[in-house]
């Protein structure tokens, strides 16, 4: 009511009061065309009518003329804007907000003066004929007076925008700024200081060629530019509730690393965008290029389908068309010929895709390690348009098929259903995952083999020795290492955690908080072994714990550890299926005071645990698991401690132990009797396994290959006996175990014997059921699937959608792909993209500052066979961006009519992202771990880590928290990083652990390569890629001396002083800016 009163009060008030003319251009035409045009312009025509010039508004429609001159209440115009009684609303309520009051008052003003519009306005330009939707052509290289720049088209196209408007274009960048620029920009990192120099003293004519071609070659370069697609691509670790993975995938970081290898080989954009849409269909027995579909399996959502499906369509839409599909999710688009059917013919193309995990050569379990890929699971569902974009009013009168909006793709999608080959559909057929599952087999034969030879050693010497209950008799742990960290041996301890120093001639992990330190033991573990470690734990936040872990495997491990956290305990933990367990009945309780030594002694003899804190009475404990061969590692959480002695012994038979509440020592025959038949049991039983195994694998082949031939039935036959003997076998040794009281074995023996008569019985009639070997596991598809619906067969055939969908989009016809990717390169060169929506290519979005420039490369890109280090190389060795970022000298007239620089008359200055202030601060120190590829650092770890960024566990809510005080990418959407200066940016150079570290290790190593004079200039060179001048030598040295006559005291006060000028340096605006 509100609303109305206020809309009559302004119509009625006088002409009088609104005697200023109202400019149709300035005030109305804006408000016409953000409500108007949509259903009345150029895309769409209701009831005949146009309201984009003033003499169509005159003309009318279908309803006769809706604009009377000077008389707005005889105007139909007014009369739908405002809703009058028997006129329809206009714009319509489910096609946006009504008018404003002050915009219907200017409507009414304009009409009444006469509706006033300029003679020569023209009508929106034909929706079809917008710039991005005409398919690029080469144009001709333009002739110009300045020809710096050689034979470069880039610099053709930039300097005949210069003479266009007069501008002169600053002159070369310093050599030093130029290497800097050039490495941080191709690499990531800078330049060391050999190669600096290197490049400084070259004098041939093609030496910054040569660096270009030498960076583009590295592995880093990969590495560097794999982050900045990452960032478009929306690339994100998983995340979700504990353990349930709700978003992403589990070991998408497979993915991450197909981005690198891709760049480094540079695989062409084109089949880079077809592995990503559509490797299934195109390359489906092509590992390699499956890894690639992570870019679809990266957008899996748990709870609710159309929330995945509308990520897909909306960031595959901007990533690689630069198109805003999003927008007719709910309506038809308001700026592009796009319609709401459009939409969800979109969507079709993607709604048969699922993802599941395949097995990778070396592991079974998707779980530690598989490959995300997606397939089609549902060939028939259909895909039907949700009124209004709310899936709850979904009309199911229509099925829409899969295709494009006519405007991009007039004769429709062309699909066609694909045949897949065997191993696609049957991954178990893939011959690693039969000598992945032999492997562990043959694992387990191994070590029954060595535990029958151990419990026939021990019969044999249980026969020669009488029984006795004398404990003086009983033999002693053999010495293996002692080891007392008066300094630490790195060919025998792998710091994997934490924050380890030398203190006082003894070992301390400094690092608190929620976080494992880890040194972990580079040598072989006795099975049987004995572990003293002295330690005193010092501080802690909350937990304070320090122990042993032994038995450490990829996804296993067993360990003991003292806490003083209430109730202060000795505590026995192990890892089982990723999650680890605390059970009560593996703890006993005992102080743990701060800052005293206590000595641990833990003694492992197959699954019996006994540990004795300070020589009390021990915890005894027997693991409920199988015992792996792993490594053995001290560790701390939340602690930090101080250890002073460690001796690993191995523990022959004869040693005593308890168990039970009783002295055990040697075995007697009967139990020695006892452990040969059990390992022999493990032996038969890993036997069995490999012989099913191999049978269960002819078989697979054989129904893939024949699956109705005779030959085949006798197969599937013997894999049938094979898998049942395997069994009968596993209930043997099962009862073997339990007739001893195993703690793995949960049968007492009277089951254990019923199983293995069940088991045998069941030999006798085999049939020719199997199970197939499996080879992949379905991601579920929503939080009610059951694993058993996980495990059905995947289908033989795939639609073939999104192969089609893909070979369009890689088209050299396409209008949109090339550009797209040529504006984003640009656009990380040189600081700001030609195309400045960089994923909005539509009316709405900008328009290209240099049309040409963006047509000749995206032309470029495709007729070098999408070469990205082609366009790369092209850039990085024009003029333009060898120019200077500075403005100083430039021409008054640049300043005065291009101050944003859009016409390129000198470099833009950028700020390096944050990965590449980490990185550059570890490669600077000499600390840089090149390694590429493989698992994600997780973020406990990240502190100690010397790894590139890029590899650093990065998902929605779990991210690095020094990269995020740098603008991190936000793994929902960064098309384009933001840059921000915050004074937490400051602090985190100055203060943080990392930065501190760094800086000490940099100012050691200058020192040790430099003259004490040239410190200062050689600093400033390497740090910030320029010569400091005479006056900032000496401020800098006059600083330094005095820092050391304030700490004369101290014998490092000159490396200290040393140190204070690197982190000053750090702290500079140039360290942080790519200039």
């Amino acid at each position: 009511m509100t609303y109305v009163r206020t809309i009559l009060l302004l119509l009625m008030l006088p002409l009088a009061a609104h005697a200023q003319a109202v400019d149709y251009l300035r005030e109305v035409k804006p408000i016409l065309a953000g409500s108007c045009y949509t259903c009345h312009g150029a895309i769409k025509q209701k009831g005949g009518l146009r309201l984009d010039t003033v003499a169509m508004m005159k003309e009318g429609g279908d309803h006769g003329t809706i604009l009377v001159a000077g008389k707005a209440v005889d105007s139909l115009l007014l009369k739908h804007i405002l809703g009058e009684k028997g006129f329809k609303r206009m714009p319509p309520e489910h096609d946006g907000e009504a008018l404003k009051p002050a915009q219907i008052a200017t409507l009414k003003r304009w009409i009444e003066q006469g509706a006033v519009g300029p003679k020569d306005e023209k009508p929106e330009a034909d929706a079809r004929d917008h710039w991005a939707f005409r398919p690029p052509v080469r144009p001709e290289i333009p002739k110009v007076k300045n020809t710096a720049g050689g034979h470069n088209p880039v610099d053709a196209f930039l300097a005949a925008e210069h003479e266009k408007h007069g501008l002169t274009p600053q002159g070369p960048a310093e050599r030093s700024l130029l290497l800097r620029r050039v490495y941080l920009d191709l690499v990531g990192l800078p330049p060391t200081r050999e190669e600096m120099q290197a490049f400084l003293a070259a004098k041939s004519p093609d030496a910054f060629e040569k660096v270009v071609d030498r960076l583009l070659a590295s592995p880093q370069y990969g590495e560097r530019w794999g982050r900045h697609w990452m960032d478009i691509w929306r690339y994100s670790d998983w995340w979700g509730l504990g353990a349930e993975l709700r978003n992403s995938q589990r070991h998408i970081w497979h993915w991450r690393d197909w981005i690198v290898e891709s760049l480094n080989k540079d695989r062409g954009y084109d089949q880079m965008l077809r592995e990503m849409l559509a490797a299934d269909e195109l390359y489906p027995t092509d590992f390699d290029a499956l890894r690639g579909t992570g870019f679809l399996a990266r957008h899996y959502f748990l709870f609710n389908r159309t929330t995945w499906l509308d990520e897909t369509i909306e960031h595959t839409s901007k990533a690689f068309l630069g198109l805003t599909l999003n927008c007719c999710k709910c309506h038809d688009h308001k700026y592009d010929a796009f319609t709401h059917a459009d939409y969800y013919r979109f969507r079709a193309i993607f709604e048969p895709y699922q993802i599941r995990n395949d097995n990778v050569p070396g592991e079974i379990n998707v779980e530690k390690n598989g490959l995300p890929r997606v397939y089609d699971a549902h060939l028939d569902v259909p895909t039907y348009l949700h009124t209004r974009g709310n899936e709850q009013m979904i009309d199911k009168a229509r099925v829409l098929k899969p295709g494009l909006p006519s405007l991009l793709l007039p004769g429709g999608l062309q699909v066609q259903p694909i045949k897949l080959p065997a191993e696609a559909h049957q991954p178990g057929l893939r011959p690693y995952v039969l000598q992945n599952h032999l492997s562990i087999a043959e694992k387990q034969l191994k070590d029954g083999r060595e535990d029958l030879a151990k419990a026939e050693a021990r019969l044999a010497l249980a026969k020669k020795t009488p029984p006795s209950n004398d404990k003086s008799t009983a033999g002693k742990p053999k010495e293996l290492l002692r080891d007392t960290f008066a300094s630490l041996d790195k060919t025998r301890w792998e710091i994997a955690g934490g924050e380890w120093k030398l203190v006082n001639g003894k070992l301390v992990q400094e690092k608190t908080g929620a976080i494992r330190g880890v040194l972990r033991l580079n040598q072989d573990v006795p099975t049987d072994f004995e572990a003293r470690l002295k330690f005193a734990t010092l501080a802690g936040e909350t937990y304070k714990s320090v122990g042993i872990t032994f038995d450490v495997d990829k996804d296993s491990e067993a360990l003991i550890y003292l806490t003083p956290h209430a109730p202060a305990r000795i505590q026995v933990s192990y890892k089982k299926d990723g999650a680890h367990l605390y059970p009560k009945n593996g703890a006993q309780q005992h102080a743990v005071p701060l800052n005293q030594t206590h000595e641990v002694v833990l003694r492992v003899r197959g699954n019996l645990m006994n540990v004795s804190v300070n020589g009390k009475q021990p915890l005894v404990y027997r693991l409920p698991i199988e015992r792996r061969k792993g490594k053995i590692e001290l560790i701390t959480y939340d602690a930090s401690a101080r250890f002073e002695e460690f001796v690993l012994s191995s523990l022959p038979a004869d040693v005593a132990m308890v168990d039970g509440g009783k002295a055990v020592g040697p075995v007697n025959e009967k139990q020695a009797q006892a452990l040969v038949r059990i390992a022999g049991a493990k032996i038969a039983h890993a036997e069995a396994i490999i012989a099913a195994l191999k049978a269960r694998a002819a078989a697979d082949r054989a129904s893939a290959d024949e699956p109705g031939a005779e030959a085949t039935k006798k197969l599937k036959q013997a894999a049938a006996l094979a898998e049942k003997l395997q069994a009968l076998e596993l209930a043997q040794w099962n009862l073997a175990r339990a007739e001893t009281g195993q703690a793995e074995v949960k049968l007492n023996a009277q089951q254990a014997k019923a199983a293995v008569d069940a088991s045998r019985k069941a030999t006798e009639k085999p049939g020719d059921a199997y199970t197939p070997l499996a080879g992949s596991v379905k991601t579920r598809e929503n939080n009610l699937e059951t694993d058993a619906n996980r495990m059905k067969p995947f289908p033989k055939e795939s639609t073939g959608r999104r192969a089609a969908f893909a070979k369009w989009v890689a088209d050299r016809k396409n209008p949109l792909t090339a550009r797209v990717a040529v504006n984003h390169i640009w656009a990380r060169h040189f600081g700001q993209p030609l195309v400045a929506t960089v994923f909005d290519f539509g009316r709405k979005g900008a328009a290209p500052t240099h049309p040409e420039l963006l047509d000749w490369l995206a032309v470029e890109l495709m007729e070098k066979n999408w070469s990205m280090k082609n366009v790369h190389r092209l850039i990085v060795t024009s003029t333009a961006y060898r120019m200077t970022s500075s403005s100083l000298g430039a021409a008054e007239k640049n300043i005065k009519d291009d101050p944003e620089n859009h016409t390129y008359w000198r470099m833009n200055p950028q700020r390096m992202e944050s990965q590449a202030i980490r990185d550059s601060l570890l490669h600077l120190a000499g600390e840089l771990d090149l390694t590429l590829g493989g698992f994600p650092v997780e973020t406990p770890m990240q502190e100690a880590s010397k790894r590139r960024s890029l590899y650093f566990f990065h998902s929605a809510i779990e991210r690095n928290r020094f990269l995020m005080t740098f603008d991190e990418a936000d793994p929902l959407d960064c098309y384009r990083r933001r840059d921000s200066i915050i004074p937490q940016q400051a602090l985190a150079l100055s203060n943080s652990k990392m930065a501190v570290n760094m800086a000490d290790k940099i100012a050691a190593r200058l020192a040790n390569s430099v003259p004490p004079k040239e410190f200062t200039r050689e600093a400033f060179t390497w740090i910030l890629g320029y010569a400091p001048t005479a006056n900032e030598i000496a401020f800098c040295d006059q600083a330094m001396e005095r820092w050391i006559e304030l700490n004369k005291m101290r014998p490092d006060a000159q490396h200290r002083a040393r140190t204070q000028l690197i982190q000053a340096l750090l702290n500079q605006n140039d360290f942080v800016t790519i200039r």
